[in-house]
């Protein structure tokens, strides 16, 4: 531009920032002298220079006003919130203008009822009739019967597996066929025992006539009407005769003996027959008791032997139940005693049973005693299962029950003409209970306590234990329930 002006024959304003930079060495009419100190050089132009060339930022006002706007909108939101949930908060009713300045509490009459103390403790079922089955001979299996299998249901004596029963039949036989050999002996010996008595008559007559044939020859002999050797073969006759008594006389006396050891064989014999028989009868193997089998182990071909279990038999419909209670409540249960059993699953049934028996040992490591309740089986108690308890003890006497609710730090609050009285009352057991009867009380608890000592006649115990309440301040007493009977402290598991 300032070319085209020049061009044009115009003047062009002096612009210094055009000048070539002017150096004072080559200046000849520059005196050093006069130079102005070097921090002495103004730079106020050159700032103001600067700020006048430098471009102005342009303000936007949308959106500053957009954001004004959201933040008001927001904070009107909130505004409207709160006053719609002031206005449409619930409305306490107002206090009846008769007991104005009183404090309104629930109240109710304390329970006298009969209940003893419980148990809270565990135990395993397990059926009161069970039998391991076992094998009493050694034989293979040959056939396997219907019901030899888990879970079925057999009668007692249903034959479960047979065996081999070969080998037992020949023992039978051969006893058998001994016992007959024995028989003929006998019979024998029956013929043999009226011979020789007959052999032994004989002989003893024998021997007489021998004898009296010696003394006559003796005689002759002292007449010389006989020589010697006549008196020898009459001596040696008579001495033949005496053997032959003797012979007789020992087979005559050994009958008996021969009898009492074919005797005493025949019974060997007898027995053999026997064991034989059981082993054939033990070669079919049978349920002792109706149940459901539990166990089937063996298959055909498998060898059985003595003191192996083959099955084991289950009957459900006697359940016993043995539960460890701790050692002090010997003085307290008693055989007949009720216990609540819970299976230990949700959703459980609770299911009723009594003490059968009561172990009279205590166990000193555990510090516990041992009782067994009974129930009959069901579905919710089968064996094994592992069951929670609750046994209740009879009860002596009337007991003052409250709601565990109503009880603090060892304290309760009543109401006695229409002003609070606290007492000081000692627990003597908890318990936990659900109302089981259309006249239980209308009191949602069903956790309570047992006191000690009973509680005045016609007391209204405050049902908030937790409150704290000023002894003698007035107050409204609002009841909220009433007395039931006995029936609703049906037991349920508690807490001890």
């Amino acid at each position: 531009m300032r070319r085209k002006v020049a061009d044009a024959g115009g003047t062009v304003p002096h612009d210094p920032a055009h000048d070539p930079p002017h150096d004072p060495a080559h200046d000849p009419a520059h005196d050093p002298a006069h130079d102005p100190p070097h921090d002495s050089i103004p730079i106020t132009p050159l700032i103001l220079s600067s700020f006048m060339t430098a471009p102005q930022p342009r303000v936007h006002i949308l959106p500053i006003l957009t954001r004004a706007v959201i933040s008001v909108a927001f904070i009107a939101a909130g505004v409207a919130v709160f006053s719609w949930l002031y206005w449409t908060r619930a409305q306490p009713p107002a206090s009846d203008p008769s007991a104005t300045g009183r404090l309104r509490l629930l109240v109710s009459e304390p329970l006298e009822l009969d209940v003893g103390r419980r148990f809270r403790a565990f135990g395993q079922a397990r059926a009161r009739n069970a039998a391991d089955v076992p094998a009493r001979v050694t034989a293979p299996v040959v056939k396997l019967h219907p019901n030899y299998r888990e879970g079925a249901t057999v009668a007692a004596g249903e034959p479960l597996i047979t065996l081999d029963d070969s080998d037992f039949q020949r023992q039978l036989s051969i006893a058998e066929e001994s016992i007959k050999a024995i028989d003929a002996q006998l019979s024998i010996l029956d013929l043999d025992r009226s011979s020789l008595a007959r052999a032994l008559e004989l002989s003893e007559e024998d021997a007489r006539l021998a004898k009296d044939d010696l003394d006559r020859v003796r005689r002759a002999a002292e007449q010389d009407a006989a020589v010697a050797r006549e008196v020898d073969r009459a001596r040696g006759a008579a001495i033949g005769a005496e053997r032959a008594v003797i012979s007789a006389r020992d087979a005559s006396e050994k009958l008996p003996f021969r009898r009492t050891a074919l005797i005493a064989d025949r019974a060997r014999q007898e027995a053999a027959r026997d064991i034989a028989k059981l082993s054939l009868e033990r070669s079919t193997i049978v349920s002792p008791m109706a149940g459901v089998l539990q166990v089937a182990d063996l298959d055909v071909g498998e060898m059985a032997a003595p003191g192996v279990r083959v099955a084991r038999v289950v009957d459900v419909s006697e359940i016993e139940i043995p539960i460890l209670l701790p050692a002090g409540a010997r003085r307290f249960v008693v055989v007949g005693d009720r216990a609540l059993l819970r299976a230990d699953r949700a959703g459980a049934d609770p299911i009723e049973a009594r003490i059968a028996r009561i172990a009279p040992e205590d166990d000193s490591a555990t510090r516990t005693m041992t009782v067994y309740a009974e129930a009959a089986g069901s579905a919710e108690l089968a064996p094994g299962a592992f069951l929670e308890a609750e046994v209740s003890a009879r009860a002596d006497h009337p007991r003052t029950v409250v709601p565990r609710r109503a009880v603090s730090g060892g304290r309760i609050n009543t109401v006695q003409d229409g002003m609070v009285r606290g007492f000081a009352v000692v627990v003597e057991f908890a318990f936990t209970g659900t109302p089981f009867s259309v006249q239980a009380p209308r009191l949602p608890d069903t956790e309570w306590i047992v006191l000690a000592d009973p509680l005045p006649a016609g007391t209204l115990v405050v049902l908030d234990g937790s409150r704290r309440l000023r002894e003698g301040a007035p107050v409204t007493a609002i009841r909220q329930g009433a007395e039931p009977s006995a029936e609703f402290l049906k037991p349920a598991i508690e807490t001890p």
